[in-house]
């Protein structure tokens, strides 16, 4: 009885697993089923899809997937076995995402090698090659919906499914014309169409848009469906053209000219769940990825470049959609405002997901495809003042050093707030200096353990980076103690931190970031930090994620910089450790750059070389200055901060516990020459303050500050320059006053205040430091004199607003 119970229990088992396999095979091939449609009854679309396939069966765009596969076609071929199965993979199935992309790639490779005439179909189309196709097609469209199924299943299988398809397109038009004969070549044909539309399908959204992929909601507000991830070029992406290419499809590729054109658009934080995608270019002239990351040269440049792919294939057919008005002047913000995130051939460091990369080459600036598309196919959208800009700006990038001199502070030079994004940039032709802010309002990077950088923890906490190259930061990576991150104030303990793969990034507990700026030379900007990780979120069974690297919590402190010409002012207020039985000291790292050149201390116009590479420098009531030669000089405030430590060393590298990628770096160096700066806050500080000016100018600063700090509290930072001309403020409450003389401040709600003074009066420029949508306007009151500003509305919200008065 016992015996029969168990063989019983053993049917049972092996019935439930054959029908958990055939749930999501009969699954696939109803959806193939549903969506393919050979038939177009529409003569001219007929004919343009025909043409369109052609295209597909010649095109070296077919070619991209396969460059990870190392064996030669016919070591390929050799490989596979008469039941299909390649001989070496057959122990790694378990993992059968990763081994059935493998396997496709390696079927990809032997189809593309017969469109390149390296070797026949007739050789390559053997009944293994075919039994091939639907082994793993079957492994793969077996697995359960409900699992994980994201970057094999919808880009690698897909795109390389459709490079098999494409290559043997003859065949496969006499197989679905009813010519062929061969059962397996029929079979391997359907399953390739099935395996290829997971493109479409995968992962399930699990919403009403599974149920019909072909609708506009398929591709919006979805990290899976916006951007790069859903029309960034199939041969990295989503194969979903040359899928509804295969599949003849009128509703696929309609749908897709239609959502290629919306995607053209921009986003901001107060319309993001009405605009048409809620990632890629955003409203200051940036662009976010996976969330609202600033990641500017990823996802929105991918997601532009895949819908151009779309666009510019669809031209000259029925299919055609026209870009307009407002599809131009997102692409020109994003093109005017990317500009500043480049710096003579570099992408800044610390604002892409892999910014850890040894990468010593420079390169022409990553947008340059749109630049190029649009004065190459689109010219008659573009005024002639546009097409003249672009076109200057097309020969400027190829020099790798993109000055636009003739243009207005703030659109390519001078200084930028980017209102969506936390990020404060000042770019001229002598230095680049970015201050990357974080708020409750937007996040910084992404971290992953095995395919980006493992410490992207600090990226948005106040990190500020100095540069004349654009390489100094990213040169010395390898050796970088991230805890030591400029601008930032953290407990220090690199040693401490361990990698996590944490896909939201790391933001501020507080909602304020703000500056002011009207382009040119100043600004004012600051923010409350501390630390959230927006990943630490309940799970769906209630359960809140374990925290990890506790150190980097429980640190607050007001921040804020000021730009008065070419020095930069940073004040710190209310620093505390709310974490005070954690061990390990807080400190506010003024610098940690390369150690190019020699180093100098500089006071009452004597400069002298640094004695010893490690050390302190004590505050005096005439600045001391500390400079490395051609680069940057440093200084305390007295009165905020008495002692300035700093170390010149040479450190061993170890880039791979940085970013995995960096094992195939070879000629990454072994050490690097590092040069560090920073402020002791002891570990149990309690409102405390910092203070530091940083000269970026060239030459040598002047032998007396020409400005002076006139609020460093959590109410109220400010600064005013000696001659009365400029005046930054950051107020925190709605009830500080600035007083510093004759001048006195108010405002009616926080924000980032700039005053300059012109010929004709003073400009004043304000920013919302809460991008409250409901607030319609901030009055200024500047010595008894109110002003009002309306804010900004709608996608500009939180924008800088400027106007000359008299008083």
């Amino acid at each position: 009885m016992k015996k029969n119970v168990y063989y019983l229990l053993i049917l049972l088992i092996a019935s439930a697993q054959v029908f958990a396999q055939s749930e999501p095979r009969k699954w696939a091939f109803d959806n193939y089923h549903k969506y393919y449609n050979p038939k177009v009854n529409e003569p001219e679309k007929e004919q343009a899809i025909e043409k369109l396939r052609a295209h597909y069966a010649t095109s070296t765009e077919v070619d991209g997937r396969i460059g990870s596969v190392k064996l030669s076609w016919k070591e390929c071929s050799e490989l596979i076995q008469e039941n299909g199965a390649f001989k070496d993979l057959i122990d790694k199935e378990r993992n059968v995402a990763s081994t059935v992309a493998e396997a496709y790639k390696r079927l990809a490779k032997i189809a593309i090698s017969v469109r390149r005439g390296e070797v026949t179909a007739e050789v390559a189309l053997t009944p293994s090659y075919l039994k091939s196709i639907i082994y793993y097609g079957n492994l793969e469209i077996s697995r359960s919906n409900y699992v994980h199924r994201f970057h094999d299943s919808c880009f690698s299988i897909p795109s390389s499914a459709v490079s098999i398809y494409f290559s043997f397109l003859k065949q496969m038009d006499a197989n679905e014309s009813g010519q062929n004969k061969n059962p397996l070549l029929k079979e391997a044909c359907d399953m390739l169409k099935v395996t290829a539309l997971q493109s479409w399908t995968q992962p399930l959204r699990k919403d009403a848009t599974d149920n019909n992929v072909v609708q506009i909601e398929r591709f919006r507000h979805h990290v899976w469906w916006v951007g790069g991830n859903g029309l960034g070029g199939w041969s990295g992406y989503r194969a979903v053209m040359p899928v509804a290419v295969m599949y003849k499809s009128v509703p696929m590729i309609e749908l897709l000219a239609e959502v290629a054109v919306g995607g053209l658009s921009n986003t901001a934080q107060n319309t993001n769940e009405t605009d048409f995608w809620n990632e890629g270019m955003t409203v200051d002239g940036a662009g976010w990825g996976h969330g609202r990351q600033c990641l500017i040269w990823g996802y929105p440049i991918h997601g532009s470049n895949g819908i151009f792919g779309i666009l510019n294939l669809l031209k000259d057919t029925p299919f055609n959609k026209n870009i307009d008005r407002e599809n131009v002047d997102a692409l020109l913000n994003f093109i005017r405002g990317g500009n500043f995130y480049y710096y003579k051939g570099y992408i800044l460091p610390c604002l892409d997901r892999g910014s850890m990369v040894y990468d010593n080459k420079t390169s022409v600036i990553s947008y340059i495809n749109i630049v190029n598309n649009l004065i190459t196919n689109y010219i008659n959208v573009l005024t002639k003042a546009e097409l003249n800009e672009l076109t200057q700006l097309k020969k400027e990038a190829q020099t790798k050093n993109i000055q636009m001199k003739d243009y207005p502070a703030g659109m390519y030079n001078g200084t930028r707030w980017f209102f969506n994004n936390d990020d404060l940039i000042k770019k001229t032709d002598d230095y680049h200096l970015i201050v990357n802010m974080a708020s409750s309002r937007c996040s910084g990077l992404e971290s992953a353990d095995n395919t980006a950088d493992n410490y992207n923890f600090y990226t948005a906490d106040g990190l500020t980076l100095f540069q004349r190259t654009g390489y100094e930061y990213k040169s010395i990576f390898g050796a970088y103690d991230v805890t030591a991150s400029p601008g930032v104030t953290a407990r220090e303990g690199m040693e401490k931190l361990v990698p996590v793969t944490n896909w939201e990034g790391y933001n501020s507990l507080h909602n304020f970031a703000a500056a002011a700026t009207s382009g040119g030379l100043n600004s004012a900007s600051g923010f409350i930090f501390e630390k959230n990780n927006t990943y630490d979120k309940k799970d769906e069974n209630g359960k809140t994620n374990k925290i990890t690297n506790e150190i980097l919590y429980g640190v607050k402190a007001n921040k804020s910089w000021f730009i008065v010409g070419d020095y930069m002012v940073a004040l710190g207020a209310g620093v505390n450790n709310n974490k005070p039985e954690m061990a390990g000291t807080i400190r506010t790292t003024i610098d940690h750059t390369a150690w190019e050149n020699e180093v100098t201390l500089i006071q009452n116009g004597k400069e002298k070389s640094l004695s010893g590479n490690m050390g302190s420098i004590l505050a005096d009531k005439n600045p001391i200055w500390i400079k490395q030669k051609n680069k940057f000089a440093y200084t305390l405030l007295p009165e905020f901060s008495k002692k300035m430590n700093y170390t010149l060393e040479t450190k061993e590298t170890d880039w791979i516990k940085m970013n995995l990628t960096n094992k195939s770096k070879a000629d990454a160096p072994k050490s690097v020459k590092v040069f560090k700066l920073w402020l002791d806050h002891g570990q149990k500080p309690t409102n405390d303050t910092y203070g530091y000016v940083v000269y970026i100018g060239k030459g040598n600063p002047a032998a007396e500050l020409p400005m002076v700090v006139t609020n460093n509290d959590t109410t109220l930072q400010a600064v005013q320059s000696m001659d009365g001309k400029v005046i930054g403020a950051v107020f925190y409450s709605k009830n500080a006053i600035m007083k510093a003389g004759t001048t006195t401040l108010k405002v009616s709600a926080p924000c980032a205040v700039l005053i300059e003074k012109v010929s004709k009066g003073y400009i004043i420029s304000v920013t919302d430091a809460e991008m409250n949508k409901d607030l319609k306007e901030i009055v200024v009151t500047l010595n008894g004199k109110s002003i009002s500003f309306a804010m900004p509305q709608g996608k500009e919200c939180g924008k800088p607003i400027s106007q000359t008065v008299t008083l």
